[in-house]
């Protein structure tokens, strides 16, 4: 189908809104179990993005400290995955191997970080990979003097990224010279697993904890079958809302961090298989049985593009069942038609489940309909 209203100039901020009910649903739990509990939040600057955390406790003494227990575990990860930390683990690690030639030992945290992200570069043929690093870096630059990389440069970056410049064993971290990590596009999930499973620990299930978007949604609010969640669009309004439990979910996208060079619009999303930043613009969600699957996903999605991310992550369903729950899996993709001052039509490519969230929402007024299905 397809649909010739434009959309609005102006995009909407690439953000999953949480929205929770003020008010109890008194028919299907006991007045007696609303008083037990009480709804807090709590926000701080963690990873160098906001990040606020709902949930449900018996007291303010247990809540305040369950928060605490939460930005102290944001801050040990940073401390391990921070790409720009001159000191953090991930980068003091890749130094070590350099210097030495010898494998640099790895803390537990890493050593999972760095597992994660070679197991989803491979499901995902490349289309995740944390060794982008170097291409990343080259393209900020690009940003601010708005001109390409220099070839040469960018060549001989090219070089240091895919699966054959590192590998782990028992004793720690091998990596190529000039080897540099970039696991923002995990980081963030694995932080709000961990923040969920620290929450739990000190039994507090029904809580959603929200990274700038990214989120790790437990046990529903007393009373209600799950927490309400927007899922984003390239418009102002949501794709369409969804009640959510026990999963996470993440977005990706480039709404306004992009330049343009001689009338092409670059992302700042780069895919990593050709070194090159995406030309269309997009935003990408998934919903996964975790926060890291979604986080790494979601990153994945956007560079996969339609003609890839349907096969890709059915391949991945298939292989993988013990990562990808299929009753807890789907994705949406928005993408602009066309580059820069081309149309304003969008293309939709989703799991069937959000398809047909997003076309009732489409039809009902909801969300935003200046989109085609893709073919």
């Amino acid at each position: 189908m397809k649909f010739s209203r434009s959309l609005r100039t102006t995009l909407a901020a690439l953000t999953i809104v949480a929205l929770v009910a003020s008010v109890m649903n008194y028919r299907t739990v006991g007045a007696e179990e609303l008083r037990s509990v009480t709804r807090f939040e709590f926000t701080a600057e963690k990873m160098g993005v906001p990040v606020r955390v709902l949930f449900y406790a018996p007291s303010e003494s247990v809540a305040e400290e369950a928060a605490e227990a939460v930005w102290a575990r944001f801050d040990e990860l940073n401390a391990t995955l921070s790409d720009w930390d001159p000191e953090s683990e991930i980068i003091q690690a890749c130094r070590a191997t350099e210097a030495s030639g010898e494998r640099a030992p790895i803390s537990a945290d890493l050593r999972r970080a760095l597992e994660e992200s070679r197991k989803f570069c491979e499901l995902t043929r490349g289309a995740f990979d944390p060794t982008v690093s170097p291409i990343v870096k080259l393209w900020r630059r690009s940003r601010y003097f708005h001109e390409r990389p220099p070839e040469k440069i960018l060549n001989e970056a090219k070089s240091k990224v895919g699966l054959d410049v590192w590998d782990l064993n028992e004793d720690g971290l091998r990596a190529d010279p000039g080897v540099r990590f970039d696991v923002g596009g995990i980081a963030k999930g694995i932080a709000l697993d961990e923040a969920l499973r620290v929450l739990q620990a000190r039994g507090v299930y029904s809580a959603l904890v929200d990274a700038s978007g990214d989120l790790r949604i437990g046990d529903p609010p007393p009373g209600r079958e799950g927490w309400r969640v927007g899922v984003s669009s390239l418009d102002d309004r949501p794709a369409f809302y969804c009640e959510l439990s026990n999963v996470g979910i993440a977005t990706s996208g480039d709404a306004n961090r992009y330049v343009e060079i001689e009338g092409v619009r670059y992302s700042h999303i780069i895919d990593p298989r050709i070194c090159e930043p995406l030309t269309t613009r997009c935003v990408g969600t998934v919903l996964a049985p975790t926060g890291t699957t979604a986080d790494a996903l979601a990153s994945a999605l956007c560079v996969l593009g339609r003609d890839e991310a349907p096969e890709v992550f059915a391949q991945i369903l298939r292989a993988e069942p013990a990562l990808l729950d299929e009753s807890r899996f789907d994705y949406l993709l928005l993408e602009k038609s066309g580059g820069v001052g081309e149309s304003d039509d969008y293309v939709v490519t989703a799991s069937p489940r959000f398809l047909k969230m997003y076309a009732d929402a489409r039809a009902s007024g909801e969300a935003s309909s200046a989109v085609r299905e893709s073919e």
